[in-house]
């Protein structure tokens, strides 16, 4: 008898500890603890298989300016974790997970220290992005929390969280020092497109085609300095170079071109190189 109940004890307090373990690692909640003094563990469990997005994000505050530093390329695996390798010894820092479930809900979790690996803001629940009856973990989301996701032009990477203050804040910023624009879509997500700018090709004044088509060298002070020009085509190859040119202008022969199209060039003074460019031969000759 006393057997039985020896093993039965042992039974629930096994029991007792997976159940505690599960409450701390499980989403919402989260397991966080030093590896040494450089360097913090951030691990969790996740019971969603239809999770979509989970990212880490590091604050110095417990409530505010999160920055997301880490995004899980297979947000579904069951178990999961990330090593922070910039945390600075003797600064207190904050942790917190952003995750998004395939219907579109999303989450964050309370924030937690590396020193005491316990929530330091215990009234920020998890916050869904609406306001209906939709519920996490059967308990219903009480104080929620309204934050715009900011993701790049192809939507696979989230770069900014930002609450509507500072959304607003942001997207006058963008208007007025950028040419980036910002697109609304559903669910207080946002698009942002950089802008990248279209090289305009710009001719040389020292190696060009000119009106008849002929490839032209001019170079000023050939008596000052020593030139050297070499010309690739347009797979990279070293056609041929000419060393030390004396002349000031001087038209190169249409025969070390076999066929239309462009021609790359390296013009060096001095043996340092002075521009690298390229020009375009027409189809007659």
């Amino acid at each position: 008898m006393k057997r039985i109940l020896f093993f039965t004890i042992l039974f629930f307090i096994g029991f007792a500890t997976h159940a505690n373990a599960q409450a701390i690692d499980t989403l919402p909640n989260f397991s966080v603890h030093f590896l040494n003094k450089n360097k913090v563990q951030i691990s969790w469990i996740n019971p969603y298989p239809d999770c979509n997005q989970l990212v880490v994000q590091r604050s110095y505050d417990s409530i505010k300016f999160f920055t997301s530093i880490f995004s899980a390329q297979s947000p579904e695996l069951q178990q999961n974790g990330f090593v922070d390798n910039q945390f600075t010894p003797g600064v207190k820092v904050f942790y917190r997970i952003f995750y998004v479930l395939k219907d579109g809900h999303y989450f964050f979790t309370a924030s937690k220290s590396p020193a005491n690996g316990i929530a330091t803001n215990a009234n920020a629940s998890p916050a869904t992005n609406n306001n209906d009856d939709n519920t996490h973990n059967n308990t219903k989301t009480k104080d929620a929390v309204i934050m715009y996701r900011i993701f790049n032009r192809d939507r696979d990477s989230l770069l900014y969280m930002l609450e509507p203050q500072d959304f607003k804040h942001f997207k006058d910023s963008v208007y007025a020092n950028s040419k980036d624009t910002l697109t609304m879509l559903a669910n207080y997500e946002v698009l942002l497109k950089r802008y990248v700018p279209k090289i305009v090709w710009k001719p040389s004044i020292y190696v060009f085609t000119n009106n008849k088509g002929y490839v032209t060298i001019a170079l000023p002070d050939v008596k000052k300095h020593e030139y050297h020009l070499k010309f690739f085509n347009d797979k990279n190859e070293l056609m041929f170079q000419m060393n030390n040119i004396q002349e000031k202008y001087l038209v190169v022969d249409k025969s070390n071109f076999l066929q239309a199209g462009w021609y790359f060039f390296e013009l060096y003074e001095d043996h340092h190189l002075k521009e690298k460019n390229k020009f375009y031969l027409e189809k007659e000759f």
